[in-house]
């Protein structure tokens, strides 16, 4: 049986009401899962852990979020007391099995399925004692930091931009069952057209990250005066997945003001790779270093609008001067040869690792071949990692 349909029939072995849904047999598509598993030294796991921790308690500190108190008046952005589940910390494994920092992700997606990706496999989970449980009582957390409850007719709806369309609908399927069989009533919508006044919790996949846009009117007015519990939101977003935040976490005069401890930098300067500004008055010195860089967006998301420094062209790297890109310590994908049915083959990939709060929950690989992550490549897609 492939990948692809073990997969299948275990999802609808354990969520029944996907029976119901004769279209979840075509909304995975064949490169979705990987027949791999990738097996790294349990060190990664626990750099994973630390790591995730460290900049987590990074945030929680209140010397920090005054740091950037006036930024988030400046875009109107208030702390909602709660924070963001299902997010994710993007990391490559150099050559010495270190972990770089790629970017913080807090809408993430493949929690749900990378969970059941390890039970369908029968592989033993990275964190030992995570079960999708812990997605409830992270859900009832949130609700509770905002003196709120998930009492009887507890109201929850999972939003994006058209999800219907989106290529991981199946996951949004996948949590409404779980939410459903705790009892909750679970809705699927559209940004623009959900009920935020029938909702009490909403688990925000859509992508405005700050909320910025014109369609983003209602939610927002919403999340401001905390009528509906968002998770993720533009507060967490802002104080750990901007982009913006990789190049103030390399400033020592940051973590001077911030009261970050030695054994803290030490770790936060392994961990993160060296990010700059692009603007006039660097250009010239960031231009000469372009092949050791890598460009990014600081509000975009994946690879969209990404340049690597070796190959973007002067004409490209002058448009971008002046906009809202960081440039990158170019940190190459590890390789990995796995056997397939086509002879040895060479795949690039990534750790995706999954946390709430400073807990990490989940790690699992995206292997790829070509220049950046994708879910079209033959034998690629989300794996299992064992750490041994």
């Amino acid at each position: 049986m492939s990948p692809k349909n073990k997969f299948l029939a275990h999802l609808k072995a354990t969520l029944p009401g996907l029976k119901n849904k004769p279209e979840i047999d075509n909304l995975i598509s064949d490169n979705l899962l990987s027949p791999f598993t990738v097996e790294l030294p349990k060190s990664v796991l626990k750099e994973a852990q630390d790591s995730v921790a460290l900049l987590f308690g990074l945030r929680q500190m209140p010397e920090y979020q005054k740091f950037y108190q006036a930024d988030l008046e400046h875009l109107q952005i208030a702390d909602p007391g709660n924070k963001s589940i299902a997010m994710s910390y993007d990391f490559h494994v150099n050559p010495n099995n270190r972990l770089k920092l790629i970017e913080v992700n807090t809408n993430a997606s493949f929690l749900a399925l990378g969970y059941e990706m390890y039970r369908a496999r029968e592989v033993t989970l990275p964190v030992s004692d995570f079960s999708i449980q812990e997605i409830r009582r992270d859900i009832e957390t949130e609700i509770k930091l905002q003196g709120k409850s998930t009492a009887k007719g507890f109201r929850i709806a999972t939003i994006d931009d058209h999800p219907e369309q989106q290529r991981l609908y199946v996951e949004f399927l996948v949590y409404d069952e779980y939410f459903k069989s705790w009892g909750w009533d679970s809705k699927i919508s559209d940004f623009r057209s959900v009920d935020i006044s029938a909702a009490d919790f909403i688990y925000n996949r859509y992508t405005d990250f700050l909320l910025q846009e014109v369609e983003s009117a209602a939610l927002k007015e919403n999340f401001d005066s905390r009528g509906v519990c968002l998770s993720p939101n533009p507060y967490e977003y802002f104080l750990l997945a901007d982009k913006q935040r990789m190049i103030d976490w390399s400033q020592p005069d940051n973590l001077d003001t911030w009261g970050v401890s030695a054994a803290e930098r030490e770790l936060l300067s392994s961990v993160v790779p060296a990010c700059m500004d692009i603007n006039s008055e660097l250009q010239e010195d960031v231009w000469a270093k372009r092949k050791t860089l890598f460009f990014k967006p600081k509000r975009a998301f994946g690879s969209k609008q990404s340049f690597r420094g070796a190959s973007i062209s002067r004409k490209a790297f002058n448009e971008i001067i002046g906009h809202e890109f960081i440039a990158q310590e170019y940190i190459p994908a590890p390789e990995i040869v796995f056997e397939t049915a086509d002879g040895p083959q060479s795949f690039k990939y990534d750790l995706r690792c999954y946390a709430y709060q400073g807990r990490l929950q989940l790690v699992v690989a995206r292997l790829y071949q070509g220049q950046v992550t994708n879910l079209r490549t033959l034998y690629g897609g989300f794996a299992c990692v064992q750490f041994v």
